[in-house]
């Protein structure tokens, strides 16, 4: 039998390894006892040396089987299940959040954006410009089209976002399409801006010289193409769609009309007749057959010539800021009462304000700017004044009623004027 006596123990901080476990640092006595090897410990940390014959017992180790005996469990032995559950939670927890982080949903998210003065944007090229206190301003919105699936959650907790899925907003464009097109949007809104505002101040940039066609059938296709302007029925001048439409509209099915017509610049005259057809929705009145659209042309010298730079904005709801921001340099005076103006809505060529996209993040945008009026279109205004705050926010529906609710606070929309000079 080997002891382990006094002079031979182990230290007190030690611990001994057996069968995979530490047990701890005791007065240890191996004693060959059969087969297998059996461990005692020593029940003090100091005693005699042990006589022949003498054994402590305590509970037995099998290290033949390398596990305690039936009934009593290895210390560690649940963590040592554990561990690989947790491992591969983690695993799973980990890829989800890369995917939620890097994995690129088909939405777009549209977030409050940017308020934009205008004033230092108009060039006057030709007339003069006048500085003012007050600013108008046009609006933005912010466009996320990388939306990852944190951005997605978050989008039903903020109500400044407005998640859109990513059909409705490009159709069957392309994102690169859909930039240059909203582009498009910007340089037609700017020069309607303009014609509008002009127009205001008495002076017309435009002239209408004729009907062009969108479209073309029958019974005017055997004799007209979208490549021509119809200058004339039955010699009688039509500049306007207005003025076609109202001659057309007086004559019966089978009735013959000549049409006097010119290619799109200008060149080429010459007359057809076309019998007219029965229109489909009133077969007592007279079908051309065409989807006409009034040809306008720039007019020469102008006492005005004015620009608008916008850089990389696109789309075309900054219609109504452009035209007040371009009413309010070409005039002397306070068109807004020295006040912060943003607004938002398209424009027409009659000056009617329409409707837009993003108005709730438009609003937000204003309101921590510190906007003190926001025109919106007019049945906009009840979304508008949902996340306004203190913001006064008033609807309308065309330049008149803005410039109304600008006179009404002060400003002298009522009486705007180019100088003599420029008449």
């Amino acid at each position: 039998m080997l002891l382990l006596g006094a002079h031979d123990c182990l230290p007190h901080d030690l611990s001994v390894v057996v069968a995979g476990w530490a047990l701890p640092a005791m007065w240890m006595v191996l004693a060959p006892i059969g087969d297998p090897l059996t461990v005692r410990a020593c029940r003090t940390s100091r005693a005699t040396r042990a006589r022949p014959g003498n054994r402590v017992v305590t509970n037995s180790v099998n290290t033949a089987e390398d596990r305690l005996q039936p009934g009593i469990d290895a210390p560690g032995s649940t963590s040592r299940q554990v561990r690989p559950v947790v491992a591969v939670a983690l695993l799973l927890i980990g890829l989800a959040a890369m995917a939620m982080t890097f994995v690129r949903l088909p939405y777009f998210i549209f977030r409050p954006g940017t308020v934009n003065a205008l004033s230092h944007r108009i060039v006057v090229f030709k007339g003069e410009a006048f500085p003012a206190a007050g600013e108008v301003y046009f609006t933005t919105v912010r466009q996320d089209s990388t939306v990852n699936g944190w951005e997605y959650l978050w989008a039903f907790v903020d109500d400044a976002d407005l998640l859109v899925d990513q059909e409705s907003v490009l159709g069957d464009r392309s994102r690169d399409e859909n930039r240059q097109f909203n582009i498009e949007l910007m340089r037609v809104s700017k020069s309607t801006a303009e014609a509008v505002a002009l127009r205001h101040l008495g002076l017309d940039p435009f002239v209408a010289t004729g009907v062009g066609m969108a479209s073309v059938q029958d019974p005017a296709a055997a004799h007209l193409t979208t490549e021509d302007v119809i200058v004339a029925i039955d010699g009688v001048a039509t500049m306007h769609v207005e003025e076609l439409v109202a001659l057309v509209k007086g004559r019966s099915p089978g009735d013959r009309i000549e049409i006097l017509i010119e290619g799109l610049d200008g060149d080429n005259p010459r007359t057809v007749v076309v019998e007219l057809a029965a229109r489909d929705d009133d077969p007592t009145v007279g079908f051309l057959g065409i989807g006409p659209q009034t040809r306008w042309e720039d007019v020469e010298d102008l006492p005005i010539d004015v620009g608008i730079r916008t850089d990389k904005v696109g789309g075309n709801s900054a219609g109504l800021a452009l035209t007040l921001a371009l009413l309010e340099v070409l005039t002397p005076g306070e068109l807004t009462a020295g006040l912060r103006v943003a607004t938002t809505g398209t424009i027409d060529l009659d000056g009617v304000v329409g409707p837009i996209g993003g108005i709730r993040q438009k609003v937000v945008a204003a309101r921590r700017a510190g906007i003190d009026l926001f025109l919106v279109p007019e049945h906009e205004v009840s979304d508008a004044r949902d996340v306004a705050g203190d913001l006064r926010v008033e609807g309308v529906r065309n330049l008149d009623e803005a410039l109304a609710v600008l006179t009404e606070l002060g400003g002298n929309a009522d009486a705007l004027a180019l100088p003599a000079t420029s008449g």
